[in-house]
């Protein structure tokens, strides 16, 4: 999961955590699939951030084959609607390959951490 901002918000993201009033009040509960008319609502209503399902870009706390190959498996999903499009499928492959950097850096760093010890 990963906090984002609302203006990062997109149609189909699912909410991991409910969205709460101050007084914490449930607006809206975890597992709600976004919508661009909720999405607004929730503009119109002052919130800013969004605890929603999924990884964030960083490789956080390691990397290997599995956590590459479930990547790019998210990554095909992403991109299902777009296999036409050469320009969004450049994009696709950018950030595959900044996956698979991302991940050997995380497997040097890691190496390099063992070597150390």
């Amino acid at each position: 999961m990963q906090k984002i901002p609302l203006q990062l918000a997109r149609p189909e993201m699912i909410l991991a955590k409910p969205v709460t009033r101050e007084n914490g009040m449930v607006l809206i509960a975890a597992g709600t699939v976004l919508t661009e008319g909720l999405i607004s609502r929730l503009d119109n209503m002052g919130v800013e951030l969004l605890v929603v399902e999924g990884e964030s870009l960083e490789m956080g706390g390691g990397c290997n084959e599995e956590v590459l190959a479930k990547k790019r498996e998210r990554l095909e999903y992403l991109f299902r609607n777009f296999a036409e499009d050469r320009y969004m499928q450049q994009v696709k492959q950018l950030v595959s390959d900044y996956y698979a950097r991302q991940c050997a850096l995380a497997a040097a760093a890691q190496a390099a951490k063992e070597e150390g010890q």
